[in-house]
Order: C-alpha cells, then structure tokens, then sequence
C-alpha cells in the first residue's frame, strides 16, 4: 500500500481553500517558498514577486553523480541522459557539487493562484519524468527507501574488480 502524500503550502495541507487562495497572500517583494517529493525526489520551490512578473525557482536533488573510478559506465550514461534531457526540456539538468541536480526559473504572471502555481510547477516536472525513471535505473533516488549504508549506485552499475588472472 502505498504511504499518502501531503502538499503544505503556506501552512494549510491539501485539500486547499482554492476560494480563500484567489491570491497568494504575497507582499510585494515577497518570497513565498515550499517543498514536495516527487519521484523520491525532494523539490524546493521559491515564489518571489518582481516588478512586472513572479519568478518562479524549482530545484530538485535527483542523487550523486558516480566518479568516473566508481562507475565509469554509470556516470557515462548518466551525462548521456541528462544530455538528451536539456536538449527536449525547459528544466535543466546539471551537476552541482558532485550532485545531479533539475532546476529552472521562469518568470509566471500575476496574480499567482495557488493552482497557477501548482500547474506550473507540474507543467515543468511531469515531461522531465521519463528521464528521471532511467536515471534511477543507475542511481537510487533520494528519497527512496534505503537500508542504513546503502550506496545510491546500483549494485549492478558498480565497477567489479578485474580477477587476479587478468590483473598486471
């Protein structure tokens, strides 16, 4: 069975008062932030109003990227898939601090609705899900359930050491 998810935005859980929310209760110049899980992934979003538009930030930690001594195969096909991603997407994949990470900013027009904001958000995320399901073909995402110690590389992508035999 699987566990019930829960959306906080603002400090109410879904269900939403989308009759209460006709706007986001947002300050100009204000910042409006939360996170969710998507594919065992944790997202972060930030709202925050400009001038003429709001600017949208989504960014998600989707897991290490391998070094190439652990799984020179594994982080080949990992670039290859985030490659294709960036060239189909909007959102971006990139490696940041040894991290695969999908983000975009967007500008979004006002005023921002609580459905405004959770369709554009969807709108950004749901084409990138393809891509997502082959990289966790090579890596454990991080949210997923784990074992205390387990690697996030498969165990199937890790480098095997050469039998002795075949070693010089």
């Amino acid at each position: 069975m699987s566990d019930p998810k829960h959306l906080i935005i603002g400090g109410m859980c879904l269900p939403l008062d989308i009759e209460a929310l006709e706007a986001l209760p947002i300050n100009p110049g204000g910042v409006f932030q939360f996170d969710f899980t998507f594919h065992d992934i944790r997202f972060a979003i930030r709202y925050e109003e400009a001038e003429e538009h709001g600017a949208l930030r989504i960014v998600g930690d989707v897991g290490p990227m391998p070094f190439s001594a652990e799984s020179p195969v594994a982080r080949a096909g990992l670039n290859q898939i985030m490659r294709r991603a960036n060239d189909v997407l909007s959102p971006s994949f990139r490696v940041a601090l040894g991290r695969m990470v999908l983000g975009t900013e967007m500008a979004i027009e006002r005023p921002v609705t609580a459905t405004k904001l959770i369709a554009t958000v969807a709108a950004q995320l749901i084409p990138a899900t393809p891509y997502l399901d082959l990289i966790a073909l090579y890596i454990r995402p991080p949210m997923a359930p784990a074992k205390k110690g387990d690697a996030a590389l498969r165990p199937e992508w890790r480098k095997k050491a050469l039998p002795a035999a075949t070693r010089r």
